[in-house]
């Protein structure tokens, strides 16, 4: 593999339901939680609560899949509180951060997958490719 950078985030949009209710629901405390706010010139920021857990907090490898199953570990226990944001109108998915400086890429295992579909969680990478020699000595955010 030639990962370079990668972490997963567990996200939760939704009109309805505060980020402060979210991390109710789901008993975890969020590495970013926003409120809806009607006058941000930003469209996302106007039509809907975020609520964003990161695997880096736990995480610091450059294997995605560790990032991923960080996430559902976390999420180990709280299928009745997914479908209970999801009954209540929060949307719910694992977006991937990656950076590569050539060819490979993430993959999936089985068992990680079948948790992902047990979960209700649908996935999806935000790849990005870069060299080396940026990240060689880099801190790790």
């Amino acid at each position: 593999m030639t990962c370079l950078e990668t972490y997963a985030s567990l996200r939760v949009f939704s009109t309805s339901v505060h980020p402060d209710n979210i991390t109710e629901v789901l008993g975890v405390e969020p590495t970013l939680g926003r409120a809806l706010d009607p006058e941000s010139k930003y469209r996302p920021r106007r039509e809907h609560h975020y609520w964003n857990w990161e695997s880096r907090a736990v995480e610091q490898s450059t294997d995605g899949l560790a990032h991923i199953n960080a996430i559902v570990r976390v999420l180990s226990g709280k299928e009745a509180a997914l479908e209970q944001l999801r009954s209540s109108g929060c949307d719910i998915d694992v977006c991937c951060y990656w950076v590569s400086s050539g060819q490979g890429g993430p993959s999936l295992g089985l068992q990680t997958m079948t948790e992902l579909v047990r979960l209700g969680l649908p996935i999806w990478w935000d790849v990005y490719f870069g060299n080396t020699e940026e990240y060689e000595g880099a801190p790790r955010g």
